[in-house]
């Protein structure tokens, strides 16, 4: 019986090697470029783990961001341009106490998606010229009581 918990044991201690793999790795840092290639990707100094770099986005930058936002333009378009993530955007319109849009689709856009659908236009591309996301676009067609097209564009 002792001899099956041992196997046991060892099956569980081996059963995901990463985390082990990396506390020897961590042990040799002083050849980083085995480790990266051991691991698959560059390591810290500090936890031996990869961090994303953040991006913090100077006053300028800022002001830039709420002025393009109040001229029209939308968050994920600055998310990209100034290489943050889109809630980083809002967060900053929310610190300089900027309203922001609804995002969605008006009811006048909503039919124009009905419409755009019906001519055989996939989701995506309704998406993209409307500036949301493909499933805005489904949800807001299934409202309307639209049949959904099976995504190789055969009806359902």
């Amino acid at each position: 019986m002792s001899r099956l918990i041992t196997w046991v044991a060892l099956t569980g201690q081996l059963s995901n090697p990463y985390t082990p793999l990396l506390r020897l790795l961590r042990l040799n840092r002083g050849d980083e470029a085995a480790v990266a290639l051991t691991v698959g990707r560059p390591m810290t100094a500090v936890s031996g783990a990869v961090k994303q770099a953040q991006r913090r986005l100077t006053l300028e930058q800022q002001s830039e961001v709420v002025r393009r936002y109040e001229a029209g333009a939308q968050m994920s378009y600055l998310a990209k341009h100034f290489g943050v993530h889109r809630s980083t955007v809002s967060a900053i319109l929310k610190r300089h106490r900027v309203s922001t849009r609804q995002s969605g689709l008006s009811a006048d856009q909503v039919d124009q998606t009905v419409l755009l659908y019906g001519r055989g236009k996939s989701l995506a591309v309704i998406g993209n010229e409307l500036g949301v996301d493909a499933g805005t676009v489904h949800t807001r067609l299934r409202e309307q009581g639209v049949r959904m097209r099976s995504t190789q564009g055969r009806p359902r």
